[in-house]
């Protein structure tokens, strides 16, 4: 296999990642992150040398999470919207990469996904939910999904 050309001025990603819940993304997003891991299934067995410890992969799963501004808007996913479907024991299905602005405005807009480029999609339910408010600042939330399933990696649409 040939080795790799890098190049810093085009092979890093420049766009930032925002989490959609169904076809809305989470209100006033500032950090939205994703999280695999893979269980360690232990083989050690008294027949490997010098008493080291082997493993093998194990089942995997996937974690998001998200800090925000808050908003009180009815309809944005916010706290209280993220906090009702906490409380009614809800999945729900997510998508985590670029958007395409479809309604800019001075201060916001309406974004969709761009599914031109790559994204990650998966089932989620909320396992925390944190509210804070500090004095002299703006009110934050924080969010965290733990994966229900398989993560998968979105197809790309080809522009037309």
């Amino acid at each position: 296999m040939a080795a790799i050309k890098h190049d810093s001025n085009t092979d890093i990603f420049r766009d930032q990642l925002f989490l959609f819940i169904g076809d809305n993304p989470v209100a006033f997003a500032t950090d939205a992150s994703l999280n695999t891991s893979t269980d360690e299934v232990d083989i050690s067995n008294k027949m490997m040398s010098g008493n080291w410890k082997a493993s093998l992969p194990g089942q995997k799963s996937f974690s998001i999470s998200s800090e925000s501004f808050l908003t009180q808007t009815e309809g944005e996913y916010s706290y209280d919207k993220l906090l009702a479907m906490q409380i009614a024991d809800q999945t729900f299905e997510f998508v985590l990469g670029s958007a395409k602005v479809t309604e800019q405005t001075p201060t916001g807009g309406k974004f969709e996904i761009d599914k031109t480029k790559k994204h990650y999609t998966g089932t989620v339910m909320i396992t925390s939910l944190d509210l804070k408010s500090t004095v002299n600042d703006i009110a934050t939330c924080s969010a965290s999904f733990a994966g229900v399933g398989a993560l998968t990696p979105g197809i790309v649409t080809p522009t037309t």
